[in-house]
């Protein structure tokens, strides 16, 4: 190697080095914006987190600068590489404490979306000194750059320590990696949430996990809720904002929620559920419904906490119960919970049900979900025959045979032909007609299981006192669109599905206005005689409140949508899909050609709902 490339080497890690210093000093600020960081053990992960991540960056730039001095050995090249890549850094960084002090998120491609469109100002309102105070900052930070490139190239490089030096920061950068990534591991594996909850305190944090490998090769049981403890001493949520008042009942209502998975708007039918639409004739209907996710994880979660599935990563790592939950529980219910797939993934032992380890009942005898869902029927008849108690009670329970691939027992083939074994590498549109069959079927089979349930809690009584819901978590679309499944896309087909709810003393009818799965918390607790304002533990309104919403949220796995009557507005929630938006019509999913002027029109709304995925945080 060459002297001249040497020494632009080493003008590199000095230069590095003086900005590596700097940038920890610039994300020192996420730790002074993030409460609940007090205990000795979150201190120390946080502190080694700072620096691990702010030195993952820069072995990542270290990379790309070396790789121009291999390729191009140009001083000028080097020179203003290094000054554009470490300013731009450091604007970036600048600009996203902005964003999580006003947000407690980080820059995503929501907020990417909303500052780099045609007409921001308009909502946004910067103001001349905001602009200016950014100029300003960007001007210094680039004449910084070059004087540090300068005095980095004209005396830091020639100091005869330098390769001690090297070496000495090297070891200490890797040595903070591995403290950072090894507690963050163990802390995973052990529900540490002192630990886990800070996993989004610094932006492109990456986790790390062995639970995977300590499950498979060292037969480690990761379901271990029951060792967490439920200290409120630090939380880095505003959930709720306060505490709630309610106004004591004479007698509390048993509240039994039943969830059909993939069961989406149009299935409520004689023909594909003649036993729920039965009992839905002496029930609400509400027949303009949304589930707050396109898939399992966020569907459920929106329906119990009743708030934006953009809070699950948060929620998750803080272990934070659902305040539903933790009502009933002062009020003294039981609690029984059944489920025909597996809480641990989605994480709802870790989440939702997170005290009432238990109570979960998720390891039903079979293999596929034909054989668990009439067990999970069973279990709930013989759970409700073997309680010698008045107390009320909360039950979910969580069918699962219309997930795919869809399955049922044969004598459940109601509608043919059909396909119970899908190749789903080659699915396409011209297997609609024996998949969407198959779904039915799966349907039509845990309307049955569902329509013993009810029969059970009539036979007994129960219905009398009893707040009884049953919904979906998300839709299931067989190309209506142009998209498979659940997951894929924002349509009704994936997030409208049915909701019947029977409440005591209240009449059939048939609710038509906008309605969302968040609106199911408040709706309950006001029933159970609370008085605190929904918007204190929750984003949602009463289902009965006579008028709905103008736009409900569904989120997914790096989307939300904003849906209302005429428009569904796809956001990206993360950055490496940055200017991804899209507008649709709601009706049939297309893409609308005038796109921008419909964004620009709905900006206010889009402003609203990125300030309700910050309202929970501190």
């Amino acid at each position: 190697m060459s002297l001249e490339r040497r020494s632009y080497f080493k003008t590199i890690f000095w230069f590095l080095l003086i900005n590596l210093v700097l940038s920890v000093a610039i994300n020192y600020a996420y730790i002074l914006l993030t409460q609940g960081i007090e205990s000795p053990l979150s201190t120390l992960f946080i502190y080694s987190a700072l620096i691990s991540n702010v030195g993952i960056t820069y072995f990542a730039i270290a990379c790309l600068l070396c790789l121009v001095v291999l390729a191009v050995p140009a001083q000028t090249v080097i020179f203003i590489t290094m000054v554009l890549i470490l300013s731009t850094l450091h604007m970036l960084n600048v600009l996203d404490i902005i964003i999580f002090r006003i947000f407690k998120y980080h820059i995503n491609s929501m907020v990417l979306v909303l500052v780099f469109t045609e007409g921001a100002h308009d909502s946004l309102h910067l103001g001349l000194g905001t602009v200016l105070t950014f100029f300003a900052i960007t001007g210094g930070l680039i004449a910084f750059e070059v004087y540090l490139a300068r005095i980095c190239h004209l005396r830091l490089r020639i100091m005869p320590s330098t390769n001690r030096v090297i070496s000495v920061v090297l070891i200490l950068v890797l040595f903070f990696i591995f403290t950072d990534k090894s507690m963050y591991a163990v802390a995973d594996l052990y529900n540490i949430r002192d630990i886990t909850r800070s996993a989004k305190v610094f932006p492109l944090y990456q986790r790390v996990t062995i639970k995977d490998f300590m499950t498979k090769h060292l037969g480690f049981k990761i379901d271990r809720e029951d060792q967490i403890s439920f200290k409120r001493g630090h939380t880095s949520l505003a959930y709720p904002m306060s505490s709630l008042q309610n106004k004591p009942l004479k007698k509390y209502p048993n509240i039994i929620w039943i969830l059909i998975d993939a069961w989406r708007f149009d299935m409520l039918s004689d023909e594909v559920t003649p036993n729920i639409l039965k009992f839905s004739k002496e029930a609400i209907v509400f027949t303009n419904h949304h589930s707050g996710g396109n898939a399992s994880r966020f569907g459920v979660y929106s329906l119990i906490y009743g708030v934006y599935g953009s809070y699950w990563q948060s929620f998750l790592g803080e272990r934070q119960s659902p305040i539903l939950l933790d009502e009933l529980m002062k009020l003294g219910y039981d609690f029984e919970i059944i489920s025909s797939t597996k809480l641990t993934n989605p994480e709802f032992r870790r989440t939702a049900f997170v005290k009432l380890a238990a109570s979960i009942n998720d390891t039903l005898p079979g293999t596929k979900a034909a054989e668990r869902d009439p067990e999970l029927a069973n279990m709930f008849i013989e759970w409700v025959d073997q309680r010698k108690t008045e107390k009320p009670f909360y039950a979910f329970m969580f069918f699962d045979a219309p997930h795919g691939p869809y399955t049922y027992p044969d004598e459940f083939e109601k509608f043919k032909p059909s396909n119970m074994s899908p190749n789903y590498v080659t699915t396409g549109k011209r297997d609609v007609v024996p998949l969407f069959n198959s779904y039915r079927n799966a349907i039509y089979f845990d309307d049955f299981q569902v329509g013993r349930v009810l029969a059970e809690i009539k036979k007994r009584g129960l219905d009398k006192n009893s707040i009884i819901l049953i919904t979906g978590d998300h839709g299931e679309e067989f190309f209506e669109t142009g998209y498979w499944g659940h997951t894929s896309a924002f349509s009704k087909y994936q997030t409208q599905v049915p909701l019947v709810l029977s409440i005591p003393g209240e009449p059939h009818r048939e609710i038509t206005y906008l309605t969302s799965h968040l609106d199911v918390v408040p709706t309950t607790l006001e029933l159970l005689g609370f008085t605190t304002p929904p918007n204190v533990y929750s984003l949602g309104q009463p289902l009965l409140s006579g008028a709905g919403h103008d736009y409900v949220v569904s989120t997914g796995w790096a989307e939300a949508a904003i849906i209302d009557k005429d428009y569904t507005i796809v956001l990206p929630l993360e950055s490496y899909n940055a200017g991804e938006y899209e507008v649709r019509t709601s009706s049939d999913y297309r893409l609308v050609p005038d796109e921008k002027a419909i964004f620009r029109q709905k900006r206010n709304v889009i402003m609203a709902v990125m300030k309700g995925m910050g309202t929970f945080l501190k």
